[in-house]
């Protein structure tokens, strides 16, 4: 059974998910600049925790519904990943980790807010989880820059765009081994999206295309984040 549903601005429910992540988005970067290092750093582990508690959740509920897929149910789609790198960092503060989330965050989470695609159909539950998820992962980057003072290094859309090719190797294989379509690597996703580009003649131009994409989208990301100048606590600019 087929329990993709994608939204568009003609429902209700996609500018309530635009509102709700907003919120999410913009909390944490005046929250985190009125906390004293340690409390910032239980409130990182708390906003980790509850991305946790969502997918565990959303996961749990489509088990007991019967919904629950190896190929659509496990996090290797790029905001899957994403939720993985920001945990990660949140709880060892890897700075590849906050650099490579800030790029796969930033350009899949706005992706996936513009386009909403829920693989499981829609509850509250799993509307949650998409929206906390999508809004954190976005967040997050400019949390690093604002709150953390942790300016982006010079090259680093590069070395992402080459790590997410591991990330892409491994949802292959997970692709082959479970008959999903884990970064849509299979199948491009039915969201009306124009950077979506399909052909009949060619099955996996879309993927050249998400390619061509996310090295632009990781370049703009890079151009624009770099600009952004936060002076931390002793006045000196972060670098």
């Amino acid at each position: 059974m087929d329990l993709h549903v994608a939204l568009s601005p003609g429902d209700v429910l996609y500018w309530f998910g635009w509102a709700a992540a907003l919120f999410v988005i913009l909390f944490p970067l005046w929250l985190g600049g009125q906390l004293g290092l340690v409390a910032r750093r239980k409130f990182e582990r708390g906003w980790a925790l509850v991305l946790v508690a969502a997918y565990l959740a959303m996961t749990g509920l489509s088990i007991s519904r019967g919904e629950f897929s190896w190929g659509s149910s496990l996090l290797f789609h790029m905001c899957g990943f994403s939720r993985l790198l920001l945990i990660g960092y949140f709880f060892t503060g890897k700075r590849w980790m906050g650099e490579l989330v800030t790029f796969t965050g930033i350009a899949g989470g706005l992706q996936s807010l513009l386009t909403p695609e829920f693989t499981h159909g829609i509850n509250v539950v799993y509307a949650f989880d998409y929206y906390v998820n999508h809004a954190s992962i976005i967040a997050v980057g400019f949390y690093i820059i604002v709150v953390q003072h942790k300016r982006l290094k010079k090259r680093a859309w590069l070395r992402s765009f080459g790590r997410i090719q591991l990330m892409a190797l491994i949802a292959l294989g997970v692709n082959l081994l479970t008959g999903g379509n884990y970064m849509y690597l299979m199948e491009p996703p039915i969201a009306d999206n124009p950077l979506i580009i399909t052909s009949e003649s060619f099955a996996y131009l879309h993927v050249v295309f998400f390619e061509v994409f996310a090295a632009l989208n990781f370049w703009l990301i890079q151009i624009f984040l770099r600009r952004i100048h936060v002076k931390n606590s002793l006045g000196y600019r972060a670098v």
